[in-house]
């Protein structure tokens, strides 16, 4: 048995052993290979070296202490205001302006609460909240963040919109007759369903269409301060801003006017809103509440009088330290009255109902309708935004400090999104609070916290003592309050004076958002706007310019008369980006300005080389013509024998070459383009993609084909990238580039003259074409001789004449065998022929000795011994 055991057991070592003998010798096999494979490839060195790539592209993550504190001041902009506030200085400037701007908030945040067509307690929580936030956040120091008007009343229109969409307007109480107005029944002083519930707080659906239109403006404004998208508010214009709150304005106007009455109105939404409801107002105007009338138009009075003859008063504004708060006077006193003489209940006068004393719970049932909405918040976070910037902006420039656009973008962000759970509704810088506040000497954002601090005491305490407040009180609040916007019909006059396009976005901007509606007339006026933006960007400043003489400098034709053209070069000048919008129309406009059509100096071209090829066809036919004439009537001796001259191969062919180099000669001159270099100044285009490269492209290769040099000067580098990075290059020499139009000038003049010491024939090559027309070919009959004179040697053609038909018949080089040899346009180069001696030519055996020169015209280059300078003014001729 123990031997059994013992082999068992060696035989189960050895498997063992076996086994780990296969593990390690596969184990070794693979680190060999994969040793050998990475000796091969070098991977670990590739590795290494990819790393490092990989690193070098990959931005540095650092964050150190300058950077960090940079970072938290940007965010928190509070903290860079506090270390260096001044308690001696600041605050007591700021608790007076605080508590200024505090009482505002009252009245203030319950009228525009009710314009918002919910309780007035959610004003109050509006002007606490979204307060407390923007100091944290706000970089502006100046602007009272709360409740504004128009914010209130798209807020309200969204509320209405979605309460009728899922309840409808329940109308309890039908008195007198019914009215047809445009197929639309309208009910005689109808009494519509009241705003708030019995314990103070709004329905459910009213606050939830409320807080989720609030809480989609948060999270937008979010988005787009944390995307840096805070430009984008630079789109609306301030003719725009001012257009569209003049007509918010109104819509707010007509919202009150009937709790000024007191009559019940329907709420009409959409297109020609305005109408339908002032064409109910009139029809119910007859059940005006007279008690509640008298209410408002006292309340009207005492507000315009202390307002504009106190508080707004030069000579009495500097004697107060604060400006009396005649708004919050007036609803105390009010609520006191109502309360003894008990208006709701023997006058049928509408008050404010109950108000819950506290805070609000967060929540978030509220957020249900927030599909719903997305539209609607999209549309009053833009005007939200725009409007607080822009007073931001005016009370930074006039203090001295710059805001950060993303970062109000964030701040309004924060507020909106934070106090959509506290029951808040949007909120925005008001207009009329930021300018008291200013007035009243804040100086920081602690204003904010005393302003806050006031509003929470009512909301804790005193709120509920306002439940007598008759609802007029708050409309005729609201309707004072919207002064300053209806004062900005005052700016048409000045924006006629100063520009019609602005004057035009006002005037339309203001007409949409009456007649049509706020939402839909905010569209049409952002349309409007970019529509001259965009008309600008295609049709931008466009000129022609010209040399000042003795300077490198080049302006507009238009702009001075001292400048002066640039000889064989047009330089135009396109003062914006080019982009696929302009791309055609940069080349449509190249062509008009410069007046140079690719497409018709081409059809000049093909012309001129056609009557070139006739004339030359023509000279041949009359050549073998007159060649059968010659032979026909020579007289042939009927008994020498003749005996043919051997002929000079080698000399023939030279004479043939010279020929045919001289016809090509003629060829290439039988058109010359109006200019030899079109200069483009790209000096102020700071963008181009790849539609205007591709146009730019063709533009010199159109150019080209009629023997036009196209040459770029002042690209900025980020041009010369998308050039490079768009295969221009690869169509286009490179050399066309230049830093300025003054080095692109004075290059294109030399290649201007380049091309014409070129295009001239050599002396030898003149020589020899006149050595290959013997005096016997010229030899022709008075009556079939044909003399053909250029336009310049016009006083030459008696002269030729007369020694045509004298007796010796002398070589004339002016002749038309020669001659043709030179036709060139006349602003081209011209060839004459002089005599050295005399203006006589002196005939020195079987040739003339000539020189030749060069006609150029001003701004030559060509500096050549071999060649005499001539006027174009003297005919030709030398004198």
């Amino acid at each position: 048995m123990a031997t059994i055991n013992r082999e068992l057991r060696e035989a189960l070592l050895s498997k063992t052993q076996k086994r780990k003998f296969r593990v390690q010798m596969l184990n070794a096999s693979q680190k060999q290979l994969r040793k050998g494979i990475e000796d091969k490839l070098h991977v670990k060195e590739n590795a290494k070296s990819i790393l490092a790539e990989t690193r070098k592209c990959c931005p540095k993550i650092e964050c150190s202490r300058p950077c960090a504190s940079k970072t938290m001041h940007e965010i928190f902009p509070f903290i860079r205001i506090m270390r260096r506030y001044s308690i001696r200085k600041n605050l007591l400037p700021d608790v007076v302006a605080g508590l200024t701007v505090g009482i505002m908030h009252i009245p203030q945040g319950m009228a525009y609460g009710f314009l918002s067509q919910l309780p007035p307690i959610y004003g109050l929580y509006t002007s606490f909240f979204p307060v407390l936030l923007y100091f944290f956040f706000g970089s502006s120091r100046h602007i009272s963040i709360g409740t504004f008007a128009v914010i209130s009343l798209m807020v309200g229109q969204v509320v209405n919109k979605g309460y009728q969409a899922h309840v409808g307007e329940t109308i309890l109480a039908v008195k007198n007759t019914t009215t047809i107005l445009n197929n639309t029944v309208v009910t005689s002083n109808p009494h519509i369903e009241p705003i708030m519930q019995s314990d103070g707080y709004a329905n459910p659906i009213k606050l939830g269409h409320a807080l989720s239109v609030t809480f989609v403006v948060g999270c937008l404004q979010l988005v787009m301060g944390i995307s840096r998208l805070g430009f984008l508010a630079s789109f609306m214009s301030d003719p725009f801003i001012s257009g569209f709150t003049t007509g918010a304005a109104i819509h707010v106007f007509s919202s009150q006017i009937k709790h000024v009455f007191g009559v019940k109105v329907h709420n009409h939404y959409g297109p020609f809103a305005l109408i339908y409801f002032y064409a109910e107002f009139f029809v119910n105007i007859r059940y005006t509440n007279m008690v509640t009338f008298t209410a408002s138009l006292t309340c009207l009075l005492a507000l315009v009088l202390i307002k504009e003859g106190i508080n707004n008063n030069k000579s009495c504004k500097p004697n107060l330290i604060m400006p009396i708060p005649i708004e919050l006077i007036v609803i105390v006193v009010s609520t006191i009255v109502s309360y003894y003489t008990k208006l709701d209940t023997e006058f049928d006068v509408s008050v404010v109902g109950d108000i819950p004393s506290g805070l609000p719970r967060p929540s978030l049932e509220n957020f249900r309708y927030v599909p719903e909405v997305l539209g609607d918040g999209l549309t009053i976070g833009f005007i939200a935004y725009a409007i607080s910037f822009s007073m931001a902006k005016i009370l930074a420039d006039r203090h001295g400090y710059r805001v950060n656009a993303n970062q109000e973008m964030i701040a309004l962000g924060v507020c909106n999104f934070t106090s959509s759970f506290f029951s808040s509704y949007c909120c925005a810088a008001s207009l009329s609070r930021s300018l008291v506040q200013d007035t009243a000497g804040g100086k920081t954002q602690v204003v904010g916290l005393v302003s806050a601090t006031v509003v929470l005491v009512v909301l804790l305490y005193i709120g509920p003592l306002f439940e007598s407040l008759p609802e007029c009180i708050l409309a005729s609040i609201v309707i004072v309050t919207l002064k300053g916007m209806f004062l900005q019909f005052k700016e048409l006059k000045r924006l006629w004076r100063l520009s019609k396009k602005d004057f035009a976005v006002w005037l339309v901007t203001f007409t949409a958002v009456v007649v049509l509606d706020v939402a839909l007339g905010l569209l049409i006026g952002i349309v409007f706007s970019l529509y001259f933006v965009l008309r600008h960007s295609q049709e931008p400043q466009m000129s022609e310019l010209g040399q000042l003489p003795g300077t490198g400098a080049y302006k507009d034709f238009k702009s001075t008369k001292l400048v002066k053209d640039v000889p064989d070069m047009k330089i135009f000048r396109f003062e914006t980006s080019i982009y696929f919008a302009n791309a055609e129309h940069f080349r449509d406009r190249l062509y008009k300005k410069t007046r140079l059509v690719p497409r018709k100096l081409l059809k000049k071209k093909r012309k001129a080389m056609h009557e070139t090829l006739l004339r030359r066809k023509q000279e041949l036919e009359q050549a073998e013509m007159e060649r059968k004439r010659r032979e026909s009537r020579k007289i042939r001796p009927s008994i020498e024998i003749v005996t043919p001259r051997p002929v000079d191969t080698y000399e023939e062919q030279i004479k043939k070459v010279a020929e045919n180099k001289l016809i090509l000669d003629r060829f290439a001159k039988a058109w010359q383009p109006p200019i030899k270099i079109l200069i483009l100044d790209l000096s102020v285009v700071n963008y181009v993609d790849t539609v205007a490269v591709k146009q730019l492209s063709e533009i010199v290769k159109d150019y080209k084909e009629v023997g036009v040099k196209v040459l770029l000067a002042g690209c900025k580098p980020d041009v010369r990238t998308m050039l490079r990075n768009a295969d221009f290059y690869k169509t286009v020499d490179y050399t066309c580039l230049f830093f300025t139009v003054h080095e692109a000038v004075v290059i294109g003049q030399e290649i201007v003259d380049g091309e014409v010491r070129k295009n001239l024939p050599k002396i030898e090559d003149v020589r020899l074409m006149t050595e290959l027309a013997s005096p016997e070919e010229h030899k022709k009959d008075d009556s079939d001789q044909e003399q053909f004179e250029d336009d310049d040697d016009e006083d030459d053609g008696d002269e030729d004449d007369n020694e045509n038909n004298s007796s010796a018949k002398k070589h004339d080089p002016h002749s038309d065998d020669d001659e043709q040899w030179f036709d060139t346009s006349p602003d081209d180069i011209e060839m004459r022929a002089l005599s050295k001696k005399s203006a006589t030519e002196t005939v020195i055996g079987s040739r003339e000795e000539v020189t030749y020169g060069v006609l150029r015209r001003p701004g030559s280059m060509i500096k050549d011994d071999h060649f005499e300078m001539i006027s174009l003014k003297d005919g030709g001729r030398k004198k």
